[in-house]
């Protein structure tokens, strides 16, 4: 169960082919744990197709995503959907440092992929390095997550845990 507290982020990234890969994070920063509970693959799908199935998980969720798909994002964000302010690194040492940054996390337990969410997992099953390198191509949704997780900071609540509770209802006295 995803706490509503916990600061939530998509990733988006767009093969050459055309498919688009999303997936969606959510952060506990109490334990420092990421969870990764929704993915999806759009092949061949229309724009607008698109931008209804990633606001379906949360309109308001801020979507990160690389240089290279900056016009396609600023599409999506047309479309109602919010963006973080800046892209993601588009290069190979990048892709590497954050790699190896999930791949930690995974070992001690602070990456939690949902047993629901098929696409990722199977995609992780195949996902290996090709020459000592990370491969992009044909893996869009490890792409997304690496994006989601360089743009972690980016990450926002829905409920704030400083929001002030009032046990009383407002009303105005005259």
């Amino acid at each position: 169960m995803i706490d509503p507290y916990w600061k939530r982020i998509a990733g988006m990234h767009q093969d050459d082919d055309g498919t688009i890969g999303v997936v969606w994070l959510a952060h506990d920063e109490m334990s420092n744990t990421v969870h990764v509970y929704d993915a999806a693959v759009f092949r061949v799908e229309v724009e607008a197709v698109i931008a209804e199935g990633i606001a379906a998980r949360g309109r308001n969720i801020r979507l990160a995503y690389r240089k290279r798909d900056e016009d396609y994002a600023k599409r999506l964000r047309d479309s109602g959907l919010r963006l973080v302010p800046e892209t993601c690194a588009d290069n190979d040492q990048m892709a590497e440092i954050i790699s190896r940054e999930i791949w930690q996390k995974m070992r001690t337990g602070q990456f939690r992929v949902e047993r629901r969410v098929g696409d990722w997992l199977k995609e992780y099953k195949r996902y290996d390095r090709d020459q000592n390198k990370v491969p992009t191509a044909g893996f869009p949704l490890m792409s997304a997550t690496r994006h989601a997780i360089e743009m972690l900071p980016y990450a926002r609540a829905e409920k704030s845990r400083t929001a002030k509770k009032n046990n009383y209802p407002k009303l105005a006295l005259v």
